[in-house]
């Protein structure tokens, strides 16, 4: 091979031609003189796809002695280039490109074995090895049917008007395969028209190697290749396919000699239902024989290839867009049977079924959820190293496909493809489609989306792991479907150690405590086992903070079969805290800030008595140990309590319980003294036991603020009030009792007398701070006479206008004292 590549590179460094592709090892199959070609696999270089190349060299030496030297030959490969590149066919050897000098001649073809190589790997397994095809003899006289079809159909293509060729080299080493057990007619070193005078079949066809003048129809062994000069190449070229059947049926017999009609013994292995249509074929005189056109059509219309199970499969696959459902269908068990009991080679399921399957499932009319598990189940039979561009490719294009159907076929084969798609085609080709499906109508789309998550969550990018997929989570969390809550929930369990370490611990135990929380019984039993299961996610302040705080209720839940699971949630989380708190320290105090003589450790209890108790104990050792020396020494006195400011308006109620619970909780309102007090400077002391100063005006102010803030006349419920609350709607109502007399009642309001001034405040010397001194005193009144002799009315027990008269006359009343004060400070 290095010789040929070297001698191909410098013919062409001569010449300037670019050669486009890479020479490989020779192809084997082909007897030695038996072809012009040396056959050897190939690649294109511009794109890497596979091919085979058809060599001549015209350097070498000749074939055989006389007059088949390459210089003779030049011209039948020269012939075969120039008709190959015209001429195309389903059933003729496709032609790809060509490199062509005055020495050399390199044809690329498709990739091709020739026949008799195949057939050979047919009886000793070879290529074939493992399939049970190869070892049935149903299966090859099937296959062999296929190819006197396809050669005969190509050969009546040739011979038919307006085309009108002649092949006359139909022989074993003209016929090829390709790699999906496709039959291919090449061998057009001879071909030439029914009206080119200068054709090279004329001069030539009998130097053509591989002694076709044993297959040559009779008038040719008598008179050579020039009788064929204006006859009709239908009746020529029938006894050549005759005789390649004859041939192909019994490789080891060699061609027969008839001189007259042959009997079925004489057919060998020739099918029966062939027999009738070959004898007519090997007919002695030209003009009554079975021409090729019409042994294609007596074939097809005495239902000969009907029976043939590969044939029918192969015209099924050809017409599958145009066939109706129900034909869909029966072809395709018809494939999926074939496939499963393996009386179709291997090759032909790979490279022909496959491909056929795939480009109809593109169509939109397919059925796709019929057709997508047979796809992947022949899939499985493609090398890893063509996988992605023979299956991959067109299976992802389908999930651009708006049909549920294929949606769903899809994601419920996805494990068989899963572990073959790399992180580019997940990320940009399938993710963004798949996406689609979080947010369908459809809740069986919903769940077998979430489902297909996990298989491709290995090839995900960390911004679509740890962000855009959890946003989708979170509202599948909230989907209306029970079954869905709880696949995201097992799903979030899965996911857990592929998220970053501060997504585990923003999203993963609110995530688990929303589903706790769930209606379904088993969307919480998944939270419980999903905590469970991603218990190494949190670290100890998480577990005792977070995690056993938001499934403790759990233990109680009203489904035994989720507090059997908590219960052993809980003793999991607990024995995994105590292994995290063992290593630890005693304490974390510092040296400075421990007591003098350490306390002694609290026993662990066991009973309430017990606890209570030690409890008492730490609670009365912790404040005596915390007192400073000074403060141990020093002497209990009781604290100043600040002495109640009893409103103006206040009336005391006698009546009822209500009323003294909501005497007891009101809030005494600081006066505005005490606020100006508590906003002295700093450099002023406190002095014990002195009095303050009243300010009259301060007093007043008060006053008008008070009545102001109670406006409502206490008309609001007390909510310390139990019997205010809302809990009176849930008892029957109380029985009306007469209220006994009371002396509280409104009485007319009587004009107030003028307050005095007041006298001055006599500074007294600091006493010493007693218990007595500490009571709290009820505030001097002004003056005695300012007393009014009856209680005052309060405005709860007032009409709307009576309030409001009320009020205007103590307003005016006020500012009438105010003004007073003011001229009596002035004097």
């Amino acid at each position: 091979m290095n010789y040929l590549k070297s001698i191909t590179s410098s013919v062409l460094s001569g010449t300037g031609v670019s050669f486009p592709f890479t020479i490989g090892e020779r192809i084997p199959g082909t007897e030695a003189g038996a072809s012009v070609w040396e056959i050897r696999e190939g690649i294109k270089k511009d794109d890497g796809s596979p091919l085979t190349l058809f060599i001549f060299d015209a350097t070498l030496p000749p074939l055989q002695p006389g007059n088949k030297d390459r210089r003779t030959l030049f011209q039948l490969a020269k012939n075969a280039l120039k008709k190959l590149r015209t001429i195309r066919h389903p059933d003729v050897i496709k032609y790809i490109d060509s490199v062509e000098t005055e020495t050399h001649i390199y044809v690329a073809t498709e990739p091709v074995r020739p026949l008799q190589a195949v057939l050979r790997d047919w009886g000793t397994g070879g290529a074939l090895t493992g399939s049970a095809a190869s070892k049935g003899k149903e299966g090859k006289e099937a296959w062999l049917g296929w190819g006197v079809k396809s050669i005969s159909t190509a050969l009546a293509f040739l011979n038919a008007p307006p085309l009108s060729q002649h092949h006359a080299y139909l022989i074993p080493s003209t016929v090829f395969i390709t790699p999906a057990m496709e039959w291919r007619l090449g061998g057009f070193e001879l071909l030439t028209g029914r009206d080119d005078g200068a054709g090279v079949l004329w001069g030539l066809g009998g130097v053509a190697p591989g002694n076709a003048g044993d297959f040559s129809s009779p008038e040719v062994k008598k008179g050579g290749w020039g009788v064929l000069r204006d006859t009709d190449p239908a009746y020529e070229d029938t006894y050549l396919l005759a005789m390649w059947m004859f041939w192909l049926f019994n490789p080891e017999k060699p061609p027969p000699k008839l001189s007259a009609a042959p009997t079925p013994s004489m057919a060998g292995a020739i099918p029966k239902r062939l027999f009738p249509l070959w004898k007519r074929m090997v007919n002695p005189n030209a003009r009554t024989r079975l021409s090729t056109i019409n042994f294609v059509s007596e074939a097809q219309s005495s239902g000969i290839w009907a029976d043939n199970p590969l044939i029918s499969l192969v015209e099924g696959l050809d017409g599958f867009e145009l066939r109706s459902d129900g034909e869909k269908a029966k072809l395709l068990r018809t494939i999926k049977d074939a496939a499963e009991g393996g009386s179709l080679p291997e090759p032909f399921l790979v490279h022909r079924v496959l491909p056929s399957l795939l480009h109809s499932l593109s169509l939109p009319n397919a059925p796709s959820a019929q057709m997508l598990p047979l796809v992947l189940a022949l899939g499985k039979q493609v090398p890893l190293s063509t996988y992605a561009k023979v299956v991959l490719d067109p299976v992802i294009k389908l999930y651009a496909s708006p049909d549920r159907g294929t949606r769903m076929a899809l994601l419920d084969g996805l494990d068989e493809y899963a572990d073959r798609l790399d992180k580019h085609m997940v990320t940009e080709r399938i993710w963004p489609h798949l996406t689609t499906g979080f947010a369908d109508t459809v809740p069986v789309i919903r769940e077998a989306t979430i489902k297909a998550v996990y298989p491709l969550a290995g090839k995900l990018s960390d911004r679509i792991l740890n962000n855009d997929l959890l946003r989708l989570l979170a509202k599948m969390q909230q989907d209306q479907e029970a079954s869905i809550r709880t696949n995201t929930c097992i799903l979030l369990g899965r996911l857990a150690p592929m998220l970053g370490p501060n997504t585990k611990r923003k999203v993963l135990v609110p995530a688990f405590a929303r589903s706790l929380k769930d209606s379904f019984v088993h969307a919480r039993v998944a939270a419980l086992m999903a905590l469970m299961a991603t218990v190494e996610c949190y670290d100890r302040d998480d577990l005792a903070g977070r995690v056993i705080p938001n499934m403790a209720h759990a233990l109680v839940d009203k489904e035994k079969i989720v507090r059997d699971q908590a219960f052993k949630a809980m003793a999991m989380f607990v024995k995994r805290v105590e292994e995290m708190v063992a290593s630890m320290p005693a304490t974390v105090l510092s040296d400075t800030e421990r007591p003098v003589s350490p306390p002694q450790a609290a026993g662990m209890v066991t009973s309430a008595t017990g606890a209570a108790g030690s409890l008492a104990g730490w609670a009365f050792s912790s404040l005596g140990k915390h007192l400073q020396t000074g403060e141990a020494n020093s002497a209990m006195t009781v604290a100043p309590a600040p002495a109640p400011e009893v409103s103006p308006a206040f009336t005391p109620s006698f009546g009822s319980p209500a009323a003294s619970r909501r005497e007891s909780a009101e809030t005494p309102r600081p006066s505005a003294s005490r606020l100006n007090s508590a906003r002295r400077p700093h450099g002023q002391g406190m002095k014990l036991a002195a009095k303050p100063k009243n300010n009259l005006m301060d007093e007043l102010a008060n006053e008008l603020d008070d009545d102001v803030a109670n406006a409502w006349g206490d008309d609001l419920m007390d909510v310390n009030a139990d019997t205010d609350d809302w809990t009176a709607f849930e008892s029957a109502a109380p029985v009306a009792e007469a209220p006994p007399p009371q002396s509280y009642y409104v009485s007319p309001p009587k004009p107030k007398a003028k307050p005095l001034p007041a006298p001055k405040p006599v500074k007294a010397k600091p006493e010493p701070l007693t218990a007595a001194a500490r009571v709290p005193q009820p505030p001097s009144p002004v003056s005695e006479g300012s007393k009014p002799s009856t209680p005052q009315p309060t405005l709860a027990s007032m009409s709307k206008e009576e309030k409001e008269k009320e009020m205007a006359r103590r307003r005016e009343e006020r500012k009438a004292r105010i003004a007073a004060m003011k001229e009596q400070k002035k004097k």
